[in-house]
């Protein structure tokens, strides 16, 4: 096997980071754009429970992958569930009421007094999507940094060794020795 050549690791890719952020980007709008979506849907009030209930489970999950990703075990504070459950209720409560005016100039609305299937799929259908945008997104970006501390470990080292003699390495600092 010491024959072989080792095939260099992939290239740092742009294109990836773009993909990152381009998908965290997305998964941002959608809760907003699902809100939006049963109001011209002519949904109920109550699907908007249901995706801020979504929009907080992703939240969790996420903020646990942050904490173990900084090595911390504990669990995020369930104390900030209900006022995060409260501005996400409020904010696609403004979108909705907001869509159904404007949707009100234009057409007759009757909003749907109970939940149902539709408001299952739209919120269900919300959350899994966002969740796997979030951790591909992830996966995207943990990738390309490990790619990046790679190569900076390596530059840092040189596989000569420090200096390889010719002159002497102080607080980091490469001096040469004329």
């Amino acid at each position: 096997m010491s024959g072989m050549s080792r095939l260099p690791p992939d290239p740092i890719s742009p294109g990836d980071l773009s993909l990152a952020l381009r998908l965290r980007l997305a998964s941002l709008l959608a809760f907003p754009a699902a809100a939006a979506l049963a109001a011209v849907m002519q949904r109920g009030f109550l699907v908007l429970l249901l995706l801020a209930a979504g929009m907080m489970l992703v939240s969790w999950i996420e903020r646990t992958r942050f904490l173990r990703a900084a090595g911390e075990t504990r669990l995020p504070d369930p104390g900030a569930f209900w006022p995060g459950f409260a501005v996400r209720t409020g904010l696609l409560a403004g979108i909705f009421v907001v869509t159904v005016g404007v949707l009100a100039l234009f057409r007759d609305t009757m909003l749907a007094r109970s939940l149902g299937w539709e408001d299952a799929a739209l919120a269900g259908g919300t959350t899994l999507v966002v969740y796997l945008m979030n951790l591909a997104s992830a996966r995207l970006a943990g990738r390309q940094a490990g790619l990046i501390a790679a190569q900076f470990q390596a530059s840092a080292h040189p596989p000569g060794g420090t200096a390889d003699g010719q002159g002497e390495i102080i607080d980091g600092e490469f001096r040469d020795l004329d």
